[in-house]
Parts: structure tokens; C-alpha cells; sequence
């Protein structure tokens, strides 16, 4: 198997615009989402490493270096969600060629959809902390740099609505009635939570 994360930013595209199915939307999502989350961090990093004011009084350099130390751990909180979004790009694949490989084996194609939907409903997760985050740092750092946080901003969109939607296609195929109820509930609470942090985030 293929591993697109040792492809070149050409090849994958190349890749990923011949007429193999893979990789496909849900590999592309986990890319973008790893693109916003990288781009967040920095951000962070270039707004941490800013010089100081000077002239500042005791209590505003506090506030500064507050507000600094925030700034960090949200970088540092990303670092984990980034790792593992770009991992998606590689096994998003893999569970989509396991669902095709045992397509129409009732059983079988079970298991490889629901493996298919927790891969998704995963990434889906790690975009909504991932704009959590990238909203409270919109709150922290100010200058023109802050305006790659709406690039950021709007990568997680896409990421997180193709994360769900890819998910979502996958409970669609789905015949075990229970576990298709709690699919379907864990991706409507993922989307409440989305649109509760972009709207917190305005």
C-alpha cells in the first residue's frame, strides 16, 4: 500500500487527480485539516517569539506573558491533533479498500464500515478541538499575522465537513439498526459542537 505521506505535495496531487479511487475525500479532509492545524501553530509560534513592548507596566507585562503561555499550549495541544490527522491521510485509504474488498459479504462489510465511520467520526473530532483552539488564539494575537487564522478558520470548514460527510456516507450503508443510531447521534453532537465554537468564536 501506497504510504501518501511520503509523496511529495505534486505527487500526491497527482495522485489524487488520476482515476484511482484512492486517495479519495476522506484522505484529502485529513490533509486539509493538518494543513489548518499546522498553519495555527504558526501563528502561535511567530506571535509567542514577538518581541516585547517596551515601557510596559508590571501588571500589562503580566497580562502579556499570560497571554504568551496560553498561546504556547494551545501550539502545544495541536501538535497531537496534527500528528494525528496526517496519519488519517495514510488509513483513510486502507478502510476505504477494506469496505470495497468486502463489499456485498453482510458481515464482513459490517465491520469494515464501521471501522470506515469511527476513522471519520475521529477526524471529525479533531477538527472541532482544532477550531476551539483556533478561535481562542484569534483572541490573543493581534497584526496582519492574524489574518492566517482565518485561512486556518476556513480549512477546518472544509475539513470538518468533509470528515462528516464522509462518515456519514458510511452509516448510510450501514444495516445494524443500533449501531447506525449511535452513529448518526455521535456525528450530530460533533456538528452542535462545530457550530457552538465558530459561533462562540465571532
Amino acid at each position: 500500500m501506497t504510504t501518501f505521506t511520503d509523496h511529495t505535495l505534486r505527487a500526491y496531487l497527482e495522485e489524487l487527480s488520476s482515476e484511482k479511487p484512492v486517495p479519495g475525500g476522506g484522505s484529502v479532509s485529513a490533509y486539509v485539516a493538518a494543513l489548518a492545524m499546522g498553519l495555527t501553530q504558526m501563528v502561535g509560534r511567530v506571535s509567542v517569539k514577538r518581541k516585547k513592548k517596551a515601557g510596559m507596566r508590571p501588571e500589562e507585562e503580566k497580562k502579556d506573558t499570560e497571554k504568551r503561555e496560553m498561546i504556547a499550549r494551545i501550539v502545544e495541544s495541536l501538535e497531537k491533533t496534527k500528528r494525528d490527522a496526517f496519519q488519517i491521510v495514510d488509513l483513510d485509504p486502507k478502510v476505504y479498500e477494506e469496505v470495497m474488498r468486502t463489499w456485498g459479504e453482510e458481515d464482513k462489510m459490517e465491520d469494515a464500515l464501521q471501522n470506515s465511520f469511527r476513522l471519520q467520526a475521529d477526524l471529525t473530532l479533531l477538527v472541532v478541538m482544532a477550531n476551539e483552539w483556533n478561535h481562542h488564539m484569534a483572541h490573543l494575537v493581534t497584526g496582519s499575522i492574524k489574518n492566517d487564522l482565518l485561512v486556518s478558520a476556513g480549512l477546518l470548514e472544509a475539513a470538518f465537513k468533509g470528515a462528516y460527510h464522509t462518515a456519514m456516507i458510511n452509516v448510510c450503508y450501514m444495516k445494524n439498526k443500533e449501531a447506525k443510531k449511535r452513529s448518526e447521534k455521535a456525528l450530530e453532537e460533533l456538528k452542535k459542537r462545530f457550530e457552538k465554537g465558530n459561533e462562540s468564536g465571532n
